[in-house]
């Protein structure tokens, strides 16, 4: 059988997109606080003003699944591209906090429409047979965007003007704006007005309720991970120990591809059952890790773990509805992310402080396992229904 073909025109174009959307939106994150506190905010509130995008983003996902698959992807992808773009521009312009929270408010309603919206057209550019595969991919150019898009940002900040940096990333936006028109798509219409009523279904897939929890369950520890391992470094004396974040990027980098390839060819099974008892042993290392090397080591684990699994749970979402409603799939997928980055940190606030980092770890290792054997069930369950 001849294997059909991934790398065309619009799937480079899509990746160069995808990638672009990743730099321009990170670039800015590390330095809002600043931001704010330059343009008036006191410090206390600057927490609450930036995480204003994530919340906002939380309560817009269903919606953004919804209209990713009943409308034309690539004038809905257009719409949300040119507001995050707008959202750049207007943070470069703001000279008062009040305009700055109207903007993050606007372009927490992009964003949701943005991330969703991306996967979800990219798909279409995908073989079937090489969905898992195609969906590594993107998440690398996403990934990239993750990894160079802070330092960039933070960089123009450092040796121009904190404003220059949004003003940049709105250019990112408006290259995207070029490219998006160049992708050669066609929408099909649905047969008859009826098809364009919503129900609870387009907002939320039910039938992906156990891969949210666990790849809520994935994302558990990101939050965890993000805003308490340097306080952790600090406690157990480790040096260096940011450099967990650039080992788990280049982890990912590498695996990524292989990876999407094994699921394409043998199924989830083979990806989450590793990923789970691999990333489970990685957090037991940070529990009991005292110097740098078993923190990296448990970077590499992470990245086997959490960041496989993660993109073997939408990829499957994707198979299991179908490319037609690939943007509820992803927007589903991405409410279990959600939810998993935003209490992550506050279960580890309480866990800290009432038992230590051990304890904490040691704890989240636990709803891993549990996580497994959630999944052992429920592959067991499918198997009976066959």
């Amino acid at each position: 059988m001849k294997k059909e073909k991934l790398w065309t025109l619009p799937f480079f174009l899509v990746l160069g997109i995808n990638g672009l959307n990743g730099i321009a939106s990170f670039m800015t994150n590390p330095l809002m606080p600043d931001y704010l506190v330059t343009h008036g905010a006191i410090f206390e509130l600057t927490g609450i003003i930036s995480s204003l995008l994530s919340w906002i983003a939380l309560i817009c996902r269903p919606f953004s699944g919804a209209i990713s698959d009943k409308f034309n992807k690539k004038h809905v992808m257009f719409i949300a591209y040119f507001f995050s773009a707008l959202c750049m521009f207007g943070y470069s312009l703001a000279r008062d906090v009040t305009l700055i929270i109207i903007i993050r408010i606007i372009h927490g309603i992009a964003f949701a429409l943005s991330g969703t919206i991306s996967m979800a057209f990219a798909t279409n550019f995908i073989p079937k047979s090489r969905m898992a595969e195609g969906i590594s991919y993107i998440g690398i150019a996403s990934l990239i965007g993750q990894m160079i898009g802070p330092q960039i940002g933070t960089t123009i900040a450092d040796v121009t003007d904190i404003n220059l940096t949004f003003f940049i990333a709105a250019i990112g936006y408006a290259i995207c704006l070029f490219l998006i028109p160049v992708v050669p798509y066609k929408f099909k219409k649905e047969a008859t007005d009826s098809t364009k009523k919503f129900n609870i279904n387009d907002f939320f897939a039910v039938k992906l309720i156990v891969y949210v929890i666990l790849i809520g369950m994935f994302s558990f520890g990101n939050g965890i991970i993000s805003y308490y391992l340097t306080s952790f470094g600090e406690a157990r004396h480790i040096a260096n120990i940011a450099w967990f974040f650039t080992v788990y990027s280049v982890a990912m980098l590498i695996m990524k591809p292989f990876v999407g390839r094994l699921q394409d060819k043998y199924g989830i099974s083979v990806i989450l059952y590793p990923s789970f008892m691999v990333y489970t042993v990685g957090i037991i290392l940070l529990a009991n890790a005292y110097t740098l090397l078993p923190v990296l080591i448990a970077a590499v684990f992470k990245a086997v773990g959490q960041g496989n699994g993660a993109p073997a749970i939408q990829a499957e979402a994707v198979k299991t509805l179908g490319v037609e409603k690939s943007g509820v799939a992803f927007s589903t997928c991405l409410i279990g992310q959600d939810l998993g980055n935003a209490l992550g940190p506050i279960f580890a606030s309480f866990a800290i402080g009432a038992a230590g980092y051990t304890t904490m770890f040691y704890i989240y290792a636990a709803i891993l396992i549990c996580g497994l054997l959630i999944f052992h069930f429920h592959k067991k369950k499918e198997a009976k229904k066959a």
